[in-house]
């Protein structure tokens, strides 16, 4: 049987053997959505079979992996992907995007409701891509828009070259302390082989070589000398709980913009399971996560944030990213 047919003939057998009280549209679905993929690329198919078998038969240990539910894995594949819907929710750069609008909207309002956020953004493509539009936003609220107050403009189209590059240069020359890549933290975080080093002048922050936990008067006093424009906490392999009320103490003690990445334990945080300190939401000016590791959605990312910084968010697109993916 060729790899096309085989679709097929899985649907005549489930509908054949299977009672008709007892057939799962879900699953039915999921059998004809192959089904048309293999009239086309048919090696796609037959390898999306293999890794459900592959997922059934081995066990994942792998902490940014995780199982989406039948549910996602069909919303991924409708009309959305037809549409191109640059800007944000009722303010888009084309037409025709109302549809959109109301989606993304909800998805939002579902984010705020599910963190207790005042704000939030949903259109990032991915955790590395929320990071991005995080840090322009930040520094789009703490120094491009006072830069152009300054000169007395409000948009940078009407500078001089020359009053462009200064701003640039400044734009150009923040700080950013976050946590060391070798004691847990992400390569977005200002590792060098990344471009949030490339961003920014960036420090790190290490775990205490003994106990391996975070120490919190080193992070003082190091924010005191180096006073970055953001202090970021979060982190991809720190198996310990993270105070970040005390991290925000210190973030206000320097005038600094507290910034957390919880993409790898945001479940926890939608779960209740982190709360009072230990919930980066409640303490953070803005927070960034995935929606596809421990919040079990699809493959994308949230930014999160207080009032203060959403307009600044909600231009992502352009600023950092192209039309959200659906």
């Amino acid at each position: 049987m060729s790899n096309s047919a085989a679709p097929v003939r899985a649907i005549q057998d489930y509908l054949a053997t299977t009672k008709p009280e007892q057939i799962n549209p879900g699953f039915l679905g999921y059998l004809a959505n192959l089904t048309e993929v293999a009239k086309i690329a048919p090696l796609v198919t037959k390898h999306i079979v293999h890794e459900l078998k592959d997922q059934r038969s081995n066990l994942k240990l792998i902490a940014s992996e995780n199982y989406c539910s039948l549910a996602t894995q069909l919303s991924m594949g409708n009309l959305l992907t037809d549409k191109y819907a640059e800007g944000f929710p009722y303010h888009r750069f084309y037409a025709g995007c109302d549809n959109v609008d109301i989606i993304e909207a909800y998805a939002a309002e579902q984010a705020c409701k599910l963190f207790g956020c005042d704000h939030a953004y949903v259109q990032p493509h991915s955790g590395a891509d929320a990071n991005l539009v995080a840090y322009w936003a930040i520094l789009n609220a703490r120094v491009k828009v006072p830069g152009l107050e300054k000169l007395g403009e409000t948009e940078p189209s009407h500078l001089t070259r020359e009053d462009w590059n200064k701003l640039r240069e400044q734009l150009g020359n923040q700080r950013l302390l976050g946590m060391d890549y070798y004691s847990g933290g992400h390569l977005t975080h200002g590792y060098r082989q990344n471009v949030s080093a490339q961003m920014f002048d960036a420090y790190s922050y290490s775990v205490n070589k003994e106990s391996g936990l975070l120490d919190y008067d080193e992070i003082a006093k190091m924010a005191a000398e180096i006073k970055p424009l953001i202090l970021l906490a979060g982190y991809s392999a720190y198996p310990r709980l993270v105070d970040f009320k005390r991290l925000r103490q210190i973030a206000d003690g320097v005038g600094a913009t507290m910034m957390v990445d919880m993409a790898h334990f945001a479940g926890l945080v939608a779960g209740g399971v982190l709360q009072g300190e230990f919930n980066p939401v409640a303490h953070a000016h803005v927070v960034t996560t995935t929606t596809h590791k421990t919040l079990r959605g699809p493959r994308g990312g949230l930014v999160l944030c207080t009032k203060e910084f959403a307009e600044h968010v909600d231009k992502g697109c352009p600023l950092v990213i192209g039309g959200p993916l659906p």
